[in-house]
């Protein structure tokens, strides 16, 4: 008998640095989220931490107890690493501190910026005109200025006024600062001056001057726009991650597929650079050494393009071990070295990891180290039957790329962006294979083109075609059916999180030990051969547990997917609160498939599967009450889906007011539908809409509608964000009606709406339209038990989208969603048809 073995066992995973790196990560997160008070004692509780452990470690070492010196020896690095990223972060927070920066953040009221703009303004998706956005290191701020040592990053969203603005520039301008974790938004409400800076103290002269980094990005811009379909708005974020050229549809687009990673700087963009250099280079029979200095100093060139800043080093040294794992092999020693670097990264800049987009990275660098490797040798050897060589070899190395990095980021994608792309899989299966025609012949040409402007348009011009393919895939898919779907809130979405991840790591533990049991599998050779024998009984519980974790994360997905409503839509529903997250949505019907629409929520996917849940297809009339994020962030889906006939809205001034909308005056009246021919008819009466209020909240419009059906009439009172003080000054008015069937709680059932409206209209059923696990405390309590002294409450964060019908004079509720009511079981009454 002879035995043969085939090829080499793979080495074990190197996780001895994993802790570090998560220990690490979880400490430059709590730093800024925390009271200053309690974050200044956790580095010294981490060092005290690392020197028992050290002290651990060299007791147990002296006895020769190997395992307890082992795991103390990792508890010490972890330990020791994390208290110095602990009090970098510290470090970083105490000057910022000190100058009243978190005290500004928090008085959420205007104030006047002073910093540097750290990318070119990109033009947002916003319906009420043209809405732009940028990130700027503040370096000064208030009135008199006050410096900010070593400048904070705010994302600024602004008006058209800020169109132009590139990287680079000084920049002051006033806007109100919102505080979300450790980010800062600046919502601006001046335009931005960029050439009289006079409280910066530098030559205004200066913010005029383009950065070589400006100069390469225009000159690609110029050079990619005479590139076929979308690929002169693709181009330049493919290539230079610049996506100031992209319009707001093909933007929305690409989220919505889920392909919109791909025209940012990451470290898979990296990687297949890195990787086009070193597949070059080796078919030449370059040595390994030459081929990694070459590899690097590709990589330098890049980062020194692109922009030498956090994001981009980081994208950079991801990607850089990335390639390293793909075409050198060495995806065991990968992942020590990147959890290395990555630890260095947060000691370095521990703001890094509170950026999605270095969690992302890190996330998908870890996919890539670790399983892009035995995937792409399965991609090629099968791709291999029908495909030459070298292209099978191109192909299965990007698809490896871009399946492993998806897998390992999905979990903290549905976390983070509370959406899932149903195609996001497939879509960037059919992508990836256009990405390294894309990403690494553009790179030479962006090089290019400065010198030699003629070269490198002809260069764009060639990987345009794969570009506008990605274009044509992401607008394709984007179009079909449930493209977006929001993601559960409160525990159910926590615990398909969690199944997602528990998920991932199965399958990565699936494909690790398929590839260390398929080089070494044993044949047995000769008469008499027995069969192999079966794994042991703890081996087969964990490949069972592996698959269940798999087969559940992959279920729970697809049936969040395809699953239907669990309630069944009544046939004469009136009125519909959708359920849209943190924001309203009240939608009045019409008609058989027609509605007014009262506000749109915050998310356009949470828009469109409310509309395509109740059936409407057309908008009489849209309403927005005020332009509050949470009440007009959706109304893109709107236009999209549904061109209403009319726009009415209020605001005091913090938007562009979309094109053909008006803001109504007190008394205006107006009918949508028709009750002789479909059966349903919406007549209404503007109560106040004052565009001079003293906040958005309060210039609300408040509008009276009656509802009109076969079986009868009710009246609706729609009430915005108008808060206590304002109501009440229209209830002394005598505004208001004297009793209403349904009252939409003005502001989420805000506290600072008060109780005096309720009681005055004494509603029969109440609507509060929140989202689940809110941060503000929506509902508030003592709101809530008013509201249940008078009648029914429906809560869209309890009841999910729930319809009302008119039967019999009674106003009956039935839930769409899946979640069970508690106040929602009675009936309320109805008015008659006067």
């Amino acid at each position: 008998m002879r035995i043969q073995a085939d090829g080499e066992v793979p080495a074990p995973v190197d996780l001895r640095l994993v802790p570090a790196v998560v220990l690490s990560v979880a400490t430059c997160l709590a730093v800024p989220v925390l009271p200053y008070e309690l974050a200044l004692i956790i580095p010294w509780c981490l060092l005290a931490g690392a020197a028992v452990a050290t002290t651990g470690m060299v007791w147990t070492a002296r006895r020769q107890r190997t395992g307890a010196s082992t795991v103390a020896a990792l508890a010490a690095v972890a330990l020791w690493i994390s208290a110095v990223a602990g009090m970098q972060a510290v470090a970083d927070r105490g000057p910022v501190r000190e100058a009243g920066w978190e005290d500004a953040v928090s008085a959420d009221r205007p104030l006047r910026l002073v910093g540097e703009a750290l990318g070119p303004a990109t033009r947002g998706s916003s319906p009420f005109g043209e809405s732009w956005h940028l990130t700027v290191s503040v370096e000064r701020f208030g009135h008199p200025i006050r410096e900010l040592p070593g400048g904070v990053d705010a994302v600024v969203f602004g008006g058209s006024d800020w169109e132009g603005v590139e990287a680079g520039a000084r920049v002051c301008f006033v806007a109100t600062l919102e505080g979300q974790g450790s980010s800062v938004f600046a919502h601006a409400s001046s335009a931005p001056e960029t050439g009289s800076c006079t409280d910066s103290g530098q030559d205004p002269a200066s913010s005029l001057t383009p950065t070589g980094r400006d100069i390469v990005r225009s000159a690609v811009r110029e050079a990619a726009s005479g590139a076929v379909g979308a690929a002169p708005q693709l181009l330049p974020g493919l290539v230079l991650g610049d996506r100031s050229a992209q319009e707001p549809a093909l933007d929305e687009a690409m989220k919505a597929s889920g392909l919109s990673h791909l025209s940012a700087v990451s470290g898979a963009n990296c990687t297949l650079i890195a990787g086009a250099v070193t597949m070059a280079l080796r078919s030449f029979r370059v040595r390994r050494p030459v081929v990694l200095g070459a590899v690097l100093g590709v990589l330098l060139v890049f980062v020194i393009i692109v922009g030498l800043e956090p994001s981009v080093v980081r994208a950079a040294v991801m990607g850089a071990l990335g390639a390293w794992a793909v075409f050198f092999g060495r995806g065991r020693q990968a992942l020590p070295v990147l959890c290395l670097a990555g630890c260095l990264l947060m000691c370095w800049q521990p703001g890094l990891a509170t950026e999605p987009a270095f969690q992302l990275s890190l996330a998908a660098t870890a996919g890539i180290v670790l399983a892009a490797r035995p995937v792409e040798q399965w991609l090629t050897a099968a791709m291999g039957r029908w495909l030459p060589g070298p292209v099978a070899g191109v192909l299965g190395a990007a698809l490896a790329v871009s399946t492993t990095a998806q897998v390992a980021c999905q979990p903290l994608l549905v976390g983070m962006t509370g959406e899932l792309s149903a195609y996001a899989v497939p879509a960037n299966l059919i992508a990836a294979p256009l990405v390294p025609f894309i990403t690494v012949p553009g790179t030479v040409a962006a090089v290019l083109a400065v010198p030699w402007p003629g070269v490198a348009a002809a260069v764009f011009w060639l990987v345009g075609w794969p570009a506008a393919g990605i274009g044509w895939i992401a607008t394709t898919v984007s179009g079909w059916p449930g493209a977006l779907h929001a993601w559960p809130e409160g525990a159910l979405g926590v615990a398909m999180v969690v199944a997602h991840l528990a998920g991932a790591l199965a399958l990565l533990w699936l494909v690790l030990r398929w590839e260390r049991s398929r080089p070494a599998r044993v044949r047995i050779l000769g008469p008499g051969a027995k069969p192999p024998a079966r794994p042991p009984r703890r081996v087969r519980w964990m490949l069972a547990a592996a698959w269940t974790a798999v087969c559940a994360a992959a279920g729970s997905q697809l049936g969040l997917v395809a699953a239907p409503p669990s309630g069944t839509l009544p046939e004469d529903w009136s009125l519909a609160a959708c359920d849209v997250g943190q924001g309203d949505m009240l939608v009045l019907r019409t008609g058989d498939r027609s509605g007014m629409v009262v506000d749109t929520g915050p998310d356009p996917a949470a828009v469109r599967a409310c509309l395509d849940r109740i059936g409407v297809e057309r908008v009489d009339l849209l309403v927005l009450t005020h332009l509050h994020q949470d009440h007009v962030g959706g109304t893109e889906a709107v236009l999209d889906c549904c061109r209403p006939t009319e726009f009415l809205y209020s605001s005091r001034g913090e938007g562009a007011p979309p094109a053909g909308a008006r803001i109504p005056e007190a008394g205006d009246r107006g009918s949508v539908g028709d009750r002789a021919a479909q059966g349903w008819q919406v007549d209404w009466t503007v109560l106040a809409a004052d565009s001079e209020a003293s906040n958005e909240n309060d210039a609300s419009v408040q509008m009276l509608a009656t509802v009109r059906t076969a079986q009868g009439s009710y009246s609706v009172l729609l009430t915005g964000d108008m808060e206590e003080e304002a109501s009440a000054a229209l209830l002394e008015q005598g505004r208001y009606p004297e009793s209403v069937d349904v009252l939409k709680v003005a502001h989420h059932g805000a506290q600072n709406g008060g109780h005096e409206l309720v009681r005055a209209v004494d509603p029969v059923v109440s609507v509060v339209q929140v989202g689940r696990d809110n941060s503000y405390g929506h509902p508030h309590p003592s709101v809530v038990s008013e509201l249940e002294r008078h009648g029914p409450v429906v809560r869209t964060d309890q009841h999910g989208t729930t319809v009302l019908s008119l039967r019999e004079g009674r106003l009956v509720p039935t839930l769409t969603g899946s979640r069970a009511p508690e106040t929602v079981g009675r009936t309320g009454r109805g008015s008659g048809d006067g």
